[in-house]
């Protein structure tokens, strides 16, 4: 009894593999049966540019698609269905050559258009005969970069030469009627509070503004602060009269000021009086008043936060 059930058993399985094997085999010869009639489809292209001179810089305005229409069996098409096929234009093959484009004739007759396509079938028609490559001038030139900073120091600290960015500026390279616009080159914005140590990082060149054809390098830079001890000092400086007519005789009073600072320990012996400039430019005097306004000219690099004690004087005219 237990033979012969096996016995249905191993026929029912051989007959589900015969089955199987029949219904595989069918379907693979209806697929080569449908395969192997010819179709008519329309597809799209993608052109590629090659040997651009290197002074010029792609155009996004050029054709860079182009459908056309193919007829051939499915296995000729089967490769133009899976993935968008390339076709390849050397800018020294050009039909027309001139400063800022090139034109390139597309032939559907050419076997060498279906070389490029690795297509066996024929090309029934094509979107445009003709395809544009437009180029602009490729421009590089150096720019300055700019940080917006906010920062801080601790009460009693600052720093003689502020910050300072290695490099001061970065190449950049694009379409010259956009380089020429640009002015310079934003970093990342950098913040810091209660400074009372010599600071250092890398900043990175912020690009988001610029377009897609803009290329910068370097892509960061580096910036860093020399943080020393800052007191405060004093100077007494004579004030010096400009824009006096000839002719006329002008009297000040007083004849010098203090100008007040605040300075390094390490340059604090180093500020002289000579380093310094103050200006009453008489001819910004009005009828009316009898005060000129002085202004600061001349300073030491490494003094900050400086101020005048007294911002205007007194003056007579002697006739």
């Amino acid at each position: 009894m237990s033979a012969r059930k096996n016995n249905k058993f191993s026929l029912k399985r051989s007959s589900v593999k015969t089955f199987l094997f029949f219904l595989i085999f069918t379907s693979l010869l209806w697929l080569f049966i449908q395969f192997s009639k010819n179709y008519t489809q329309e597809v799209e292209v993608m052109i590629q540019y090659t040997s651009i001179p290197k002074d010029k810089i792609f155009n996004e305005r050029s054709d860079q698609k182009l459908r056309m229409i193919l007829n051939g069996n499915g296995f000729r098409l089967m490769n133009h269905n899976w993935s968008k096929p390339t076709l390849e234009f050397d800018v020294k093959k050009a039909i027309v050559q001139e400063e800022d484009q090139y034109l390139f004739y597309v032939d559907k007759e050419s076997s060498l258009l279906k070389k490029k396509l690795d297509f066996r079938g024929r090309i029934l028609s094509v979107q445009k005969d003709t395809l544009r490559l437009k180029v602009d001038h490729n421009l590089t030139k150096k720019i300055p970069v700019q940080v917006d900073r906010d920062i801080q120091y601790a009460v009693g600290y600052g720093s003689g030469k502020g910050l300072e960015v290695v490099p001061d500026s970065v190449q950049i390279s694009g379409p010259s009627q956009i380089i020429d616009t640009i002015r310079y080159i934003p970093t990342e914005d950098l913040k810091l509070e209660g400074l009372n140590v010599d600071y250092s990082s890398e900043l990175k060149v912020s690009l988001e503004e610029l377009p897609e054809t803009i290329t910068v390098v370097p892509s960061q830079i580096k910036a860093s602060i020399s943080v020393s001890k800052f007191t405060e000092g004093s100077q007494k400086i004579p004030i010096t009269l400009n824009n006096v007519p000839e002719g006329l005789e002008i009297k000040i009073f007083p004849k010098e000021i203090s100008v007040v600072y605040r300075v390094g320990l390490d340059k604090y012996n180093e500020v002289n009086p000579r380093d310094f400039m103050i200006v009453a430019d008489y001819a910004k005097a009005s009828e009316e008043s009898l005060y000129l306004t002085l202004e600061l000219v001349n300073k030491p690099a490494y003094i900050h936060d400086e101020r005048l004690q007294v911002k205007q004087i007194q003056f007579v005219v002697l006739k």
